[in-house]
């Protein structure tokens, strides 16, 4: 017998019975929500902002943060692996400004260099304000896209009970939906999981869409005005009002918030590189000074979304994704559907950090990017990478802590051994092994950048503060693997 819930039984029958002509503004269901979450005490909001990158279909961690120390990486990938530069590794902690444009990146540490695709990433890692995490996961890892990312976007590994998302749990815990017209905002063409809840928030396909649909233009302001005063009418308490209430006042919120933004802007200075003039955003022909693809043109203009909503509203928490990392058949090396995702990926650091600073704003902002898992460390015979375990995830912003994480056999306790048996080959001798929950990451940014106190963030991560768990101060998680607890992120 299948067992609905209450709330995933209102979520499906709204997703059916609810016809509000809005154009694209929640693909329901992800903003029918109910408003029952409980108020959150004590946090003011510090002004700080976070904006997230999911990688959908896992990244291939080995050819991003690349263990160019290890001499099995390119016996395990004789057709993508990427050479280690001519000279030999470094230990001054920085990156060369003119790297060899077919070879990896050395980092500085001694061992570990990054796709050479990434090279729009080196300012911002030599300046530290990049940290490059390896060995990324979770208890008992799932393989499965579906599992995996679900895992994630609730932060309740291997439970599939309805969870409301992570960052849904942040907005409310914290009580940003009380104080923020819009706490937060994505830009896809679903709600993500990690901001689905019972309370409405806002995801976006198309910001021109976002209004009142088959309205003239006259009659705008008297439909918006109808609607307002429609709910506040004291009509007795109906079955489902607590819904339909707050779902409309937040619609009627957000609706002038979001037309006061000028996204259809790309050629300001805001938009351009103040040193090559590229513009940052190569959303269509007029703007792709970089060459791109024309696949990357949606990830960019909902990046480009998800930084404008953030410098120019009172939204906390944006983000979008950016897909094809399933990457089982001719992945590339220097060349391919993996690489020419790197290329899109520095270049879009290099132009958040450009568009905030020329905002005042990057020292406020905290970027992350997020994947379900990381993928083989042998390439398969497709010339491609499969499902595997350990990832990678990135964090950027002028009050982070750079540098390369868990990809040092020089770190203290760190469980590398160098060659063939090492944590390349950590589980079941093809997966990269995990020392990393994803948790204590985003956990960090949660209550040192957002400024969410402990006892919240125990209850937006649940099992955050349980010794048992390792996700605070390390040690061996419940799986028998030891994994590090935070990793001082925030300077």
């Amino acid at each position: 017998m299948h067992l609905v819930t209450r709330r995933s039984f209102v979520r499906r029958s709204l997703a059916g019975s609810v016809g509000i002509a809005v154009g694209s503004m929640m693909n329901v269901p992800g903003f029918l929500r109910s408003a029952i979450a409980e108020d959150a005490p004590g946090y003011t909001w510090n002004g700080k902002k976070l904006l997230f990158i999911f990688l959908r279909g896992g990244n291939d961690a080995l050819n991003t943060l690349i263990p160019s120390g290890d001499p099995a990486y390119l016996t395990s990938r004789p057709t993508i692996g990427i050479r280690s530069p001519d000279d030999p590794l470094t230990t001054g902690g920085t990156a060369p400004e003119t790297p060899q444009a077919d070879r990896a990146i050395d980092l500085g540490n001694g061992f570990a260099t990054m796709h050479p695709n990434l090279s729009d990433l080196i300012p911002i890692y030599n300046a530290g304000e990049l940290a490059l995490i390896h060995r990324v996961g979770y208890p008992n890892q799932s393989r499965s896209h579906f599992d995996s990312q679900r895992y994630w976007e609730t932060a309740f590994p291997r439970d599939d009970s309805d969870h409301d998302g992570l960052f849904y749990r942040t907005v409310i815990e914290s009580g940003l939906h009380q104080s923020q017209v819009m706490p937060a905002v994505t830009f896809n063409r679903t709600m993500p999981l990690l901001l689905q809840g019972d309370q409405p928030l806002v995801n976006i396909s198309n910001p021109s869409r976002f209004d009142l649909l088959g309205v003239y233009a006259a009659a705008r302001q008297k439909h918006i005005e109808s609607i307002a005063a429609m709910h506040g009418l004291p009509y007795a308490q109906r079955r489902h009002r607590d819904l339909t209430v707050p779902t409309g006042t937040r619609f009627l919120q957000s609706i002038d918030e979001i037309a006061a933004i000028p996204f259809s802007e790309n050629d300001t200075a805001d938009f351009l590189d103040p040193v090559t003039g590229d513009h940052l955003f190569p959303i269509d022909d007029a703007s792709n000074d970089k060459g791109f693809s024309s696949s990357s043109r949606s990830f960019f203009e909902s990046l480009k979304y998800s930084a404008q909503v953030l410098a120019d509203s009172g939204c906390v928490i944006s983000g979008c994704e950016l897909g094809g990392f399933d990457t089982h058949d001719n992945q590339g090396g220097l060349n391919g559907s993996h690489p020419d995702r790197m290329a899109w990926l520095g270049w879009a650091m290099h132009a958040l950090k450009t568009y905030f600073m020329h905002k005042g704003l990057w020292n406020d902002v905290a970027v992350v990017t997020m994947t379900e898992f990381g993928r083989t460390s042998i390439e398969n015979g497709s010339r491609g990478t499969d499902h595997a375990e350990g990832g990678a995830m990135m964090v950027a912003g002028g009050g982070i802590t750079g540098g390369v994480r868990e990809c040092d056999p020089n770190q203290p306790e760190a469980p590398w051994v160098v060659g063939s048996s090492g944590s390349m080959f950590g589980v079941n001798g093809r997966y990269l092994s995990r020392t990393v929950d994803y948790r204590s990451v985003l956990g960090e940014l949660i209550r040192d950048h957002l400024g969410i106190p402990q006892p919240q963030l125990d209850r937006i991560i649940p099992a955050y503060s349980v010794p048992a768990e390792s996700l605070l101060n390390g040690g061996t998680a419940p799986d028998g693997i030891y994994i590090r607890g935070e990793l001082g992120l925030l300077a």
